[in-house]
């Protein structure tokens, strides 16, 4: 029986002993957070970030347990939520990511595996996480890349010195890192933003950023009617033309989650847009998530 890439898994979790690892977990102030979020989501900036760091660390918490986490954060708030539950809380020191992360890998000490796992993972699941961490349990020093592949949102080892940043996984390789490709795509899409978000949203959010989409995106993800301008059958990317004449560009997530097998130029279609990019698109007169008959 098949089972919808989008779900999320309901099977038993791997058997990894929580107390094998020890995960930090950094969080920027949630009111500074997603800068390139900006300019799409307005003044819901903060409140998204908050969401996504609630989303991570709630999935964290479910895989490994509250006394194997660390956040890094210099957001008063949500460390005194997670603190609440259990959570060891470290103070951001204010100097960059790899700061941060330094200071929670002191915090967790020598004892144990130390897993490092960026903050932005909206639809992060346990059993994901599990995995990740029981296949990093096999090699000595490893890393799980984002999405795109040249980032890195789980890195594993002891005492290793983090190179998170532009550019991270080939960083991580030269220190001499396993690179594990892992088929985890809830694991593997960090959100920076719009182009991003969708696709996290396809995978299925977290109930915290589901929220605050079903209460707040209406205000930044615009529904309009365009004409296809442009479109490669190859790469199942292209482009539509607004009404007003203007080019919007769609790469391959937004074609391919729509439930349409060709595009032909002319065609009428109805776009999603988030900040001057389509993230989804279907036919007219068929709703959103509606079957296309």
């Amino acid at each position: 029986m098949s089972t919808s890439p989008n779900a999320r898994p309901e099977s038993a979790l791997p058997s990894v002993s929580p107390g094998d690892w020890v995960l930090v977990v950094p969080v920027k102030d949630t009111r500074h957070g997603k800068s390139r979020l900006a300019r799409a989501v307005g003044s819901d900036r903060a409140a998204l970030s908050g969401a996504i760091a609630h989303d991570t660390l709630s999935a964290t918490v479910e895989a490994v347990g509250a006394r194997q986490v660390v956040l890094v954060t210099g957001d008063e708030p949500l460390a005194l939520a997670w603190q609440a539950k259990g959570v060891d809380v470290v103070d951001d020191p204010g100097r960059g990511l790899n700061d941060a992360v330094s200071a929670g890998m002191r915090q967790a000490g020598t004892a144990s595996r130390v897993a490092v796992l960026l903050g932005d993972l909206p639809a992060l699941d346990a059993v994901s996480l599990r995995i990740a961490l029981e296949r990093a349990a096999h090699e000595g020093e490893s890393f799980v890349p984002d999405d795109e592949g040249s980032g890195t949102v789980l890195r594993c080892g002891r005492a290793f010195t983090p190179r998170f940043g532009a550019d991270s996984a080939s960083r991580h390789a030269a220190d001499g890192a396993v690179r594990l490709d892992l088929p985890l795509p809830r694991l593997r899409t960090d959100v920076d933003d719009a182009r991003s978000l969708a696709q996290a949203r396809r995978l299925g959010l977290g109930p915290a950023t589901r929220a605050v989409l079903e209460d707040r995106a209406s205000g930044w993800i615009r529904s309009m009617q365009a004409t296809v301008h442009r479109f490669d059958p190859d790469t199942h990317t292209g482009s539509v033309l607004r009404d007003d004449g203007v080019q919007l560009s769609f790469e391959a997530p937004a074609f391919e989650a729509s439930g349409l097998r060709l595009l032909r130029t002319g065609q009428r279609l109805t776009v999603d847009v988030v900040d001057d990019v389509v993230v989804a698109m279907r036919i007219v007169g068929v709703g959103a998530g509606q079957p296309i008959r």
